[in-house]
């Protein structure tokens, strides 16, 4: 599954390829899973992804909440903010990803 990027907002700066978009999608959905009902950071995410990839987890921020994006449209996560459903692409501050499975 490849990000869609074609529409705003998604500037070319923010695309990436499709394999990390798929380890990403894979790694969100994994830590989603196990988590116990509080919800998960996305650094979270970003740190594992980092360390199977031998990179620093802050550049792996962006690619983490652009497959969250996806992830949400898909009804498979939903990204909240003080309990509250928040655009994480405008947003500023923590924000928690919670699975919603089918």
């Amino acid at each position: 599954m490849a990000v869609d990027t074609n529409w705003p907002p998604f500037a070319s700066r923010f695309r990436y390829d499709d394999s990390l978009a798929v380890r990403t999608r894979e790694c969100l959905l994994e830590l989603l899973r196990a988590d116990g009902g509080g919800g998960l950071c996305p650094t979270d995410a970003a740190r594992l992804l980092a360390d199977s990839l031998c990179m620093e987890w802050r550049e792996l921020m962006r690619p983490v909440r652009l497959v969250a994006v996806e992830l949400a449209r898909e009804g498979l996560l939903e990204i909240l903010q003080n309990g509250e459903h928040v655009n994480i692409l405008d947003a500023r501050g923590p924000v928690r990803l919670h699975y919603r499975g089918r």
